[in-house]
């Protein structure tokens, strides 16, 4: 079992807003952390969940500790994924007036159209609908964080302006099949008046097969 990070930023400053794409992954940072680089998987270095977290999707409304994640990996690769390791999507902003920043983050698993494992079933998602109390082995395809409109729109993480979910366990196809996968994170901005977009789609394995690869792993 391991806990996996996705750990995307933004800016409204610079020119990566204007393409509608996040602070892009940067390879001179000697020393890598979710409160420094972007568009990068992070590995959580303690041994169990956290407490009061299952498989099951939630916000996380407590700052996470820098110091508790590590191995970063660009996402330029495929994230090779086992049954029962868990994911997370964190989306934060440097800008210093981050804290009047409200966001919706929106997910979308899907089987992809190309780079299909040989074998693989047409499940579209490696999540599932549990919830803390209620059972529900059908599959998570979408997340969306919240679905109200845009002055609503929930506000960052006050000390280290983020917003944090909680995505839940992978699970295997019925047949075990491993599977490839690509998941869209979006992020939409909601700052005074304007609305501000961002998006990715790194790709996920499930099951043996395509590993992470070892030049894609961030500086040391």
């Amino acid at each position: 079992m391991a806990i996996y990070l996705y750990n995307l930023l933004f800016s409204l400053t610079g020119t990566d807003y204007t393409l509608g794409r996040f602070t892009q992954f940067n390879s001179a940072i000697q020393n890598p952390t979710i409160s420094n680089q972007s568009c990068a998987w992070f590995t959580y270095l303690k041994a169990t969940v956290p407490p009061g977290l299952g498989d099951w999707f939630t916000p996380i409304t407590t700052a996470l500790t820098p110091g508790d994640w590590g191995d970063c990996v660009q996402d330029s690769g495929s994230l090779s994924l086992d049954p029962d390791d868990y994911l997370m999507v964190r989306v934060a902003s440097l800008d210093s007036n981050a804290g009047n920043y409200l966001l919706r983050v929106t997910g979308v698993f899907g089987r992809g159209t190309s780079q299909l494992v040989v074998g693989g079933t047409d499940l579209q998602s490696p999540l599932q609908m549990n919830t803390a109390s209620t059972p529900n082995t059908n599959p998570r395809a979408v997340i969306d964080v919240d679905g109200s409109s845009g002055p609503d729109w929930p506000g960052p993480i006050v000390s280290d302006h983020s917003w944090v979910s909680w995505l839940g366990a992978v699970h295997p196809p019925a047949n075990n099949a491993a599977n490839d996968y690509t998941l869209n994170i979006g992020a939409c901005a909601y700052v005074g008046n304007a609305t501000y977009t961002f998006g990715r789609d790194p790709r996920l394995h499930v099951g043996t097969g395509m590993m992470r690869r070892k030049h894609d792993d961030c500086a040391a």
